[in-house]
């Protein structure tokens, strides 16, 4: 109880803080973290995991997780108008329903890099003698990847976000150019990685919490976006990517589970051996939560629904189409669709069907953001741009071979690219990926592949972002929005 009284402690805090007129202001220690904390061993996890509470709570207040499937526009949105503004950029347009607006407002991603900040600044002095310098480095190497994570999560959502580093730093910042931001988190992931545990005893933190495997993961991620914004310098992007990712995979700790009727909900309940970072939501451990991919694409006998056994969204057959050639066995066709190709609202996503209470709609699994596959495809992308043919379809061939799909032995260059692409594209179909990849690649101008294609001028001008709330302006007048959002 008293761990969690404290855990409750500095997220309530922080979120006061959070709300204070100066944007960013951190309040004194003392009135942070209260008098009798920091004093032991459980004090410092209680305030990591305070952290990944943070974000949890800003993951499960809307649809921000699976807002990176929805703005590509590629559903049947019949009635959910709020999600069919995302899939057509309208993001002023949202109504707010289901929480679709909730990630215009960046504060409570503020909140967790603060305590984060903290973490960094204090874990070091803990003075409690079963507290070991190793397990004090360790956690502090956590506290730096869920900055790290979040100020990736950021920038990918606002481009140039303040960049605060500082535990008691009180001066407002303006946004920071967004490379600049990730270069500052390669740089500090790449100072602590190696403190960062392999894997965890307890299974209950098993890809939940921070470790060397993750950290890798997420290095990766950061190169391959940088290398969609900084042209000059894209090819020492790959070259990193591929690199890292060789690095994690040598760990030896993860590996590709088999795609089975028995089995292939494991890898999406979450905590599997294909898991490398995810937010835990299951229910088993405390977690439900019903905002997701899942609630809307489910219908009877998996949910309880009001229309008579039907998905309120559904994939466009022609998406599917793209994705998946007619024809072609594939195990992921054939497991995560019920009746794809019927043009109602019959078809069902199954990829998360893990309901616990078909009344509630309480979804039963972790919120997925790094798992096996998508490293080895990132790899594959990499290494494909890099004209390193052989062992890029060497990685491409990994996933699909798990799933029964025909293997690639086609050529090398924007063909293979292409492969690389819609593999991605059906391997984390519901990861909350596509946008993003679709940004980074620059296939977001492409009508081919996307519903809700940009032109370059609309691009150029900030569309790929989120609108910044005006609580964020208001409380900070060095902030500035980005020039598409302005009205």
């Amino acid at each position: 109880m008293n761990k969690w009284y404290k855990i409750g402690l500095l997220v309530c805090l922080l979120a006061v803080a959070g709300a204070c007129k100066k944007f960013l202001e951190v309040k004194p220690l003392d009135t942070l973290s209260g008098k009798d904390f920091w004093k032991t061993q459980r004090d410092a996890e209680s305030a990591i995991n305070g952290a990944y509470g943070i974000l949890l709570t800003k993951f499960t207040r809307g649809i921000l997780y699976n807002a990176g499937d929805f703005r590509a526009g590629n559903w049947n949105w019949f009635n959910k108008n709020n999600l069919r503004m995302l899939g057509q950029n309208q993001m002023l347009s949202t109504g707010g329903g289901d929480g679709a607006d909730n990630a215009q407002d960046w504060g409570e991603f503020y909140q967790a890099i603060a305590l984060s900040n903290l973490c960094i600044d204090r874990i070091s002095g803990v003075q409690d003698p079963n507290f070991s310098s190793r397990d004090k480095k360790a956690l502090t190497a956590e506290a730096h990847f869920i900055r790290a994570f979040t100020y990736f999560y950021m920038v990918r959502l606002y481009g140039d976000v303040p960049l605060q580093i500082e535990a008691y730093e009180t001066k407002l910042q303006p946004r920071e150019k967004m490379l600049t931001v990730l270069d500052f988190c390669l740089k500090d992931l790449e100072a602590v990685k190696d403190d960062l545990p392999l894997s965890f005893d307890d299974p209950t933190n098993r890809a939940v919490r921070g470790t060397k495997g993750a950290a890798l993961a997420l290095m990766a991620h950061i190169h391959m976006w940088a290398a969609g914004f900084d042209k000059p310098n894209e090819k020492k992007h790959w070259t990193q990517t591929a690199a890292l990712v060789k690095e994690l995979m040598d760990l030896n700790v993860y590996k590709l589970l088999p795609y089975t009727k028995e089995t292939f909900q494991t890898i999406f309940k979450g905590r599997s051996e294909e898991g490398i970072f995810e937010l835990s939501l299951d229910a088993n451990y405390g977690g439900k939560f019903h905002s997701l991919i899942c609630q809307w694409t489910l219908h009877e006998p998996y949910i309880h629904d009001k229309i008579g056994g039907k998905s309120e969204i559904t994939p466009m057959i022609r998406h599917l189409d793209r994705i998946y050639p007619r024809g072609e066995y594939d195990k992921r066709l054939e497991l995560w669709f019920y009746n794809p190709y019927s043009t109602d609202q019959t078809p069902m996503f199954l990829k998360y069907s893990a309901i616990t209470d078909p009344e509630s709609r309480d979804y039963d699994a972790n919120l997925i953001f790094f798992r096996y596959a998508d490293v080895i495809l990132l790899r594959a992308e990499a290494l494909a741009y890099l004209d390193e043919t052989v062992e890029s379809i060497k990685m491409l061939n990994l996933v699909r071979d798990r799933a029964s799909a025909k293997l690639y032995n086609g050529s090398g260059g924007k063909a293979l690219q292409d492969a690389v692409f819609l593999e991605r594209e059906k391997e984390l179909m519901g990861e909350g990926h596509l946008w993003y990849d679709l940004i980074r690649t620059g296939r977001i101008t492409d009508k081919n592949v996307t519903e809700n294609s940009l032109t370059q001028q609309q691009l150029d001008m900030g569309a790929w972002t989120w609108p910044i709330s005006s609580s964020a302006v208001t409380n900070n007048p060095l902030i500035t929005r980005n020039q598409y959002w302005i009205q």
